[in-house]
């Protein structure tokens, strides 16, 4: 209620303030012109107007007198605190006629209607007084607060019993016991939630993002980077040789596998590109707003990593992979032409095919550009 009645009444105050301050531009009565060559207004609504410069005189009244107390100290001018609006146009129009390429605008601040009308006087400290009651806000507002509070301080300490005090006080330790309760609830269910949240998208066995995440995303990447024409890229990757391995080491030996090789994809995956299971053996990574050379060096960075795991079961196993690389450059006609997401994955499966065509444990790449 305090705020709206104080927002309210320094709104009409500076509204008082600056209808003023508007006001006198024009006044011919202000700037020492005979009322006959001023706008109509001025002569019409007379009464109107002594009744805004009075009201408006007596809110001016603090700056006025702290005016008066330092003007000893102000170097004289003959602009301040003010000065006619004539004085003001004439001022303008001859930097305008020194200034080269404005002579011709001079005429339009001649012009009658200016001559007539502005005729007033500018004051300035309607400008003080502006800045004045813009700061009487936050000390009206200290003040309100400081009594308020010493209000509250006053009736607290004569209106509650030594007994009132302790029930009260035990009532608020009882809450705080109570919030601290729920606190620790809420972070556990937001604990819980974040980690189901996590373990939907998450593959079980090697713990970067499963099939389903990646479709989902991948329809996301596949249709922002077409209608903003961005490029996209995305790798395919097949461990080499993951059947014979099963068959010779056992399954066991290959999840240790599956986990290792997705740890080292995930690890030299950048924080804005994204590493998934594919299905059995194969991951897929996409990599939004990555052109060929960025793409081939992340993908040249897991490559080379590969054949440096070791593994406890067998220190003489290595692990190599074939990559199948894909980039989209959606402002060229024929990464346009793609229709879905799996014609892009098509092609980086093309890729990968060859890579296994031509050897295995190699790169392959695409660009639609």
């Amino acid at each position: 209620m305090y705020q709206k009645i104080k927002h309210t009444l320094f709104s009409l105050i500076f509204f008082l303030l600056w209808a003023r301050y508007l006001a006198m531009i024009w006044d011919p009565y202000w700037g020492g012109v005979s009322l006959d060559k001023g706008l109509a207004l001025y002569r019409d609504w007379r009464p109107a107007l002594t009744i805004l410069y009075d009201v408006s005189g007596y809110l001016m009244a603090p700056v006025y007198m702290v005016y008066g107390w330092l003007a000893p100290f102000i170097p004289k001018s003959n602009w301040f605190p003010g000065m006619t609006t004539a004085s003001v146009v004439q001022a303008i129009t001859d930097m305008m006629s020194k200034t080269p390429g404005m002579q011709d605008k001079v005429a339009a601040l001649q012009a009658p209607i200016l001559k007539q009308s502005m005729v007033g006087y500018i004051d300035f400290l309607v400008v003080i007084a502006t800045c004045f009651y813009r700061l009487m806000g936050p000390i009206l507002d200290w003040l309100v607060d400081t009594a308020k509070n010493l209000i509250w301080n006053v009736l607290i300490e004569f209106s509650f019993t030594k007994r009132k005090e302790a029930r009260y006080q035990e009532a608020l330790e009882k809450r705080a016991a109570d919030l601290m309760k729920l606190n620790v609830e809420y972070k556990n269910l937001s604990k819980e939630a974040n980690m189901l949240a996590q373990s939907v998208i998450t593959d079980e066995l090697t713990k970067v993002y499963n099939k389903r995440f990646f479709l989902e995303k991948m329809t996301y990447e596949f249709k922002n980077a077409k209608d903003k024409k961005s490029v996209l890229a995305i790798a395919m990757v097949d461990i080499d040789h993951f059947k014979k391995l099963n068959d010779n080491y056992g399954h066991l030996l290959g999840d240790k596998v599956l986990k290792a090789v997705a740890q080292v994809a995930k690890g030299n995956t950048p924080a804005d590109c994204f590493c998934c299971r594919f299905g059995g053996e194969e991951f897929a990574i996409i990599m939004p707003g990555k052109g060929p050379e960025e793409a081939v060096q992340i993908i040249s960075k897991i490559h080379l990593s590969l054949p440096l795991l070791r593994f406890e079961d067998d220190v003489n196993l290595r692990t190599a992979a074939s990559f199948g690389i894909c980039i989209a450059d959606f402002k060229s006609p024929q990464a346009q032409a793609l229709t879905s997401f799996e014609d892009f994955i098509k092609l980086a499966d093309d890729e990968l095919y060859r890579a296994k065509l031509n050897g295995r444990n190699r790169i392959e790449h695409n660009h639609l550009a």
